[in-house]
């Protein structure tokens, strides 16, 4: 009896540490400026990285809804923080009705081990957070190659996880070559020499209306990747517009058949 009251003393002291550790994002400026006095719900947003990351510079990262909307509700926008790092903002994505089914995959940088942040807000003012712990080995570093020449947007892919179907969600994958110079070097400072060269953005339309969009970060990973999903109604086509911070601009185009 006594081993069993303290083993469940044991759990419940567990229990609250973890609750507590889960709350650590209220401590963070740009997390809680995101939330803008909204209070969020704690479950239905789930957020999944590796509990170890071997390399911080490039560590995969999704983040899926598994909660409850009210009727006509819908996802509106995904953001991600990592307040671990020099700059705690790692990307926005912006969704539409087209894009109902939120399945969202990336590569991301982290400099040191951290809890990661992702915040979702709804059609109708609701915000939804979810939270991981990750140890880095080997620290990101937020640097790029620093090669100039090689700053440039090129080769970029799109491809569709299996056959699109009328109104079922269907995965597109895509992929530009960019180094993302960042402009921070180890010690997380700025570097007067080092001119930062982020891919800015991914514009994503369909049949000419926009159904997803994303605002990259320094924390985004180099070569810079999305999975989203989208629900297509009829066939047509799927356009990717890539822009940088210089406004230099990469298109993509995907056909969409039944």
């Amino acid at each position: 009896m006594i081993a069993r009251a303290l083993l469940g003393t044991f759990l419940l002291i567990l229990m609250t540490a973890t609750a507590v550790a889960d709350q650590r994002w209220q401590r963070e400026d740009s997390v809680m400026a995101a939330l803008d006095g909204r209070v969020p719900v704690l479950e239905g947003l789930a957020l999944e990285l590796p509990l170890v990351a071997e390399d911080g510079s490039s560590v995969n990262l999704a983040v899926k809804f598994t909660g409850n909307l009210e009727p006509g509700e819908h996802i509106q926008t995904v953001r991600l923080f990592a307040p671990g790092n020099p700059r705690p903002e790692v990307a926005d994505y912006s969704l539409s009705a087209h894009t109902t089914s939120v399945d969202i995959a990336t590569r991301v940088r982290l400099s040191e081990s951290q809890q990661v942040v992702a915040l979702a807000i709804t059609s109708q003012d609701r915000a939804f957070i979810a939270t991981r712990d990750v140890r880095v080995t080997v620290s990101g570093c937020l640097v790029g190659t620093g090669e100039q020449a090689a700053m440039t947007m090129q080769n970029p892919r799109v491809a569709f996880a299996g056959q699109a179907s009328k109104g079922q969600p269907l995965t597109v994958r895509t992929l530009i070559n960019h180094p993302m110079e960042t402009g921070l070097r180890p010690d997380g400072e700025s570097a007067d020499e080092v001119e930062q060269q982020l891919v800015e953005s991914l514009t994503a339309t369909l049949n000419g209306e926009k159904v997803f969009s994303s605002r990259f970060y320094t924390g985004t990973s180099a070569n810079p990747y999305v999975q989203f999903r989208i629900v297509p109604e009829q066939t047509g086509e799927l356009q990717l517009t890539w822009q940088d911070q210089n406004g230099d601009v990469v298109e993509t185009r995907q056909p969409v058949q039944f």
